[in-house]
């Protein structure tokens, strides 16, 4: 199942709501579903457990029976079959079967609580989110613009950034910021779901400072092999040309273990000295043979 799939059922199962949010839900589903009028009341969805749970709620609140039926397809439907009932259904919420404007109606949330139960049922009925092991994406497909724009001010109002685009002459409510899909989530009552996505970020965060750390050892390291390559032909090319015991004791010494040793790290050669020196210091002398090798390359 999709992460979309385990929200969505998380959220089905955890359908115990005081008598105004379930309200606030059902009204959300209803509104946001693929038509609320009094010529048709439908909703549809992928999930059983989703249209059941919309068939169960408009019964308790509305006293309604919907119809539901299986596609081909393999989707579930929700229809409201009489005009009659279609007609109770909209003035439950105060609308006015006679000046029906698909709009939030406000008036009909009781306390804050409400907004959660809201979105929820506007999440079941067009929302999906994406799986967070690749990206941080929720958003609602809405039926009409000014249902969307609705929605925007409602979850802007909740201090969550929401933000609007056309797709496919679809109007598309949505958000990347993984704190806001959290908030979002855990408002609906998805806590297990937004505990997930936490801690995938953390597992992500492990991932990239252990990737940065990897990274740049193996940069410090190409540097150190580079360097080293470096003193070596250095020092080949003064033993060829003049032979290193031309060199000072010093620097006589450190080359000869350098040729020993190529894999030997400055503070390591430093340390293997006949008097110990810091790397800063082994550094200082590679800087001389180095500066003695390149009058020969010219």
């Amino acid at each position: 199942m999709s992460f979309t799939g385990d929200v969505k059922t998380e959220l089905t199962e955890n359908n115990i709501m005081s008598e105004s949010c379930l309200r606030a839900y059902t009204y959300g589903f209803l509104l946001f579903g693929k038509s609320f009028s009094p010529r048709s009341i439908c909703c549809a969805s992928d999930y059983e457990c989703v249209i059941n749970s919309f068939a169960e709620s408009i019964k308790t609140v509305t006293g309604v029976t919907p119809h539901i039926s299986r596609l081909k397809s393999g989707k579930y439907t929700l229809k409201i079959a009489t005009s009659a009932d279609r007609k109770k259904i909209i003035e439950h919420f105060d609308h006015s079967v006679n000046d029906i404007s698909v709009r939030i109606n406000h008036g009909i949330f009781e306390d804050d609580e409400c907004y959660g139960a809201f979105i929820k049922g506007v999440f079941l009925v067009c929302g999906t989110v994406s799986n967070p092991d690749k990206n941080y994406h929720l958003e609602f497909v809405v039926p009409h613009m000014k249902l969307s724009q609705d929605l925007i001010k409602l979850l802007n109002n909740l201090d969550i950034n929401a933000k609007y685009i056309v797709r496919k002459y679809s109007n598309v409510v949505y958000m990347k910021d993984s704190e806001n899909i959290e908030d979002v989530l855990t408002m609906m009552g998805a806590v297990n779901s937004s505990i997930y996505i936490m801690g995938i970020k953390v597992q992500k965060d492990v991932r990239n400072k252990i990737n940065r750390r990897m990274n740049f050892e193996s940069a410090n390291m190409s540097r150190s092999i580079e360097a080293g390559l470096n003193q070596v032909n250095a020092i080949r090319l003064i033993e060829q040309k003049q032979g290193l015991n031309s060199l000072p004791a010093e620097l006589k010494e450190l080359a000869v273990l350098r040729l020993e040793n190529p894999d030997m790290s400055l503070k390591e050669l430093g340390e293997s000295l006949t008097v110990p020196i810091s790397r800063s210091g082994v550094n200082h002398r590679f800087e001389k043979i180095i500066s003695i090798a390149e009058k020969y390359e010219k």
